[in-house]
């Protein structure tokens, strides 16, 4: 039996999540779906394919270094491919291994470090950029609505930009 179509005003934003082989840490994948849904949506995306990879240091050092010319291994790589009307179409990659030593500097939950990367990469997928001062606080302010749209409150004490650190 074949499913109706959704409405036109339902969310249908499907996130794929593919996690590397070598990656040795347990990934809460239903996190990291929510967390590209929330980003999504709330940047007026409700359809579209997101994809999401989550890797270690060395993987990502390899694709910084193919994709932008950056030899150094970073949090988030993000790839828009199509942001129009609510539709979105974007990939991202995340290192757990960046997020791991991150959380660990900061005494919060690996899980919420790696979402927070997560919710940055869907960011830049819909158009969002942190090149200026200006940029930066609209994207922190987003980052921080999202994340505590998920529950996760310690994003104002251990967000980027905080006075615990920053990650950029």
């Amino acid at each position: 039996m074949n499913e109706p179509p959704p409405e036109p005003d339902a969310p249908n934003l499907d996130v794929e999540i593919t996690i590397d082989a070598q990656v040795h840490a347990p990934i809460h994948s239903s996190l990291i779906t929510q967390a590209a849904r929330a980003a999504a949506i709330q940047q007026g995306f409700h359809r579209g394919e997101l994809g999401v990879r989550i890797t270690d240091d060395e993987t990502i050092k390899q694709i910084n270094a193919k994709h932008l010319g950056h030899d150094y291994a970073t949090d988030v790589i993000s790839f828009g491919y199509s942001a129009e009307g609510s539709t979105i179409q974007g990939e991202l990659v995340a290192s757990v291994d960046t997020a791991r030593a991150r959380s660990s500097e900061l005494g919060w939950s690996i899980d919420y470090e790696l979402a927070l990367y997560v919710v940055h990469g869907v960011l830049h997928i819909t158009g969002l950029d942190d090149h200026n001062d200006k940029d930066r606080a609209e994207m922190r302010r987003c980052e921080t609505e999202v994340m505590t749209s998920l529950g996760i409150n310690d994003i104002v004490r251990f967000g980027v930009d905080t006075n615990e650190g920053d990650s950029e």
